[in-house]
């Protein structure tokens, strides 16, 4: 497949899905979840949250120091892989939110066999289901409204998550710093000032975590902001048909 991928999509980058490399070392995982109490919370942490590669190794090293683990070969099997499954790595690529394929094809899976009828359309039963905002903001009610139920799901979760954090104005009237509430708690990795900017006139929201570009999904650092200045709505441009509830339309 590696090899096949670049020949035959030319403008494709081909990557590791994340549930397929834990599956493949879930064995030793689990024996390490078992030893050590909190090793399962700390490892996903620092797979989700690195701002870049710096942040991620410096995360790493942390932890492989913490818990005696510079000599475990799964542990040095997963590092020596990092660049072709740990997203701090290509951020700047587009993924659509998508780490593995296995998520779709389960989720086709249980739907029609517990849930609806193998012939039935699954954008119909989605767009048939009302979701109920999760804020007033007029961006929240918007989202609800276009995005399709899994998506708006994810994007009630990170409006919660958001809560966690505060925007700072800085010298430049769009730009703004936001950070953890209290960041004392977090690895120092993790102690980050996030450079947001936040322009609903210019119809501009970016963050330097470059969430976006990878997912086509606002991060919790911008949605922060969008709270902060209570935006009215999400430019077009942000919200990308493949997301919606009718996505060929």
């Amino acid at each position: 497949m590696a090899s096949a991928i670049p020949d035959a999509f030319k403008n494709t980058v081909h990557k590791l899905g994340r549930w397929h490399i834990m599956k493949k070392y879930m064995e030793h995982l689990a024996y390490l979840y078992n030893l050590h109490e909190h090793f399962k919370d700390e490892f996903t942490s620092i797979l989700n949250w690195p701002l870049m590669p710096t942040e991620f190794e410096a995360a790493w090293k942390i932890l492989m120091d913490k818990y005696n683990l510079h000599d475990d070969a799964t542990m040095v099997a997963m590092w020596n892989e990092r660049e072709r499954w740990i997203s701090a790595y290509f951020k700047e690529i587009f993924c659509a939110k998508m780490t593995s394929t296995q998520r779709t094809e389960s989720m086709n899976y249980v739907l029609k066999k517990n849930f609806i009828s193998e012939r039935q359309n699954l954008h119909r039963f989605v767009s048939q289901k009302e979701q109920n905002t999760l804020t007033f903001y007029g961006f929240d009610t918007q989202m609800a409204k276009v995005y399709s139920r899994a998506v708006y799901s994810e994007i009630r979760n990170r409006l919660k998550l958001s809560t966690l954090f505060t925007a700072t104005e800085t010298e430049e009237p769009t730009k703004y710093l936001v950070r953890y509430n209290h960041p004392q708690k977090l690895s120092a990795w993790a102690q980050h000032a996030f450079q947001v900017v936040a322009d609903p006139v210019g119809e501009t929201y970016e963050c330097e975590c470059r969430l976006w570009d990878h997912t086509g999904l606002f991060c919790v650092h911008v949605l922060c902001m969008m709270e902060t200045i209570k935006a009215a709505s999400v430019p077009e441009k942000y919200i990308l048909r493949r997301y919606t509830k009718r996505p060929n339309i």
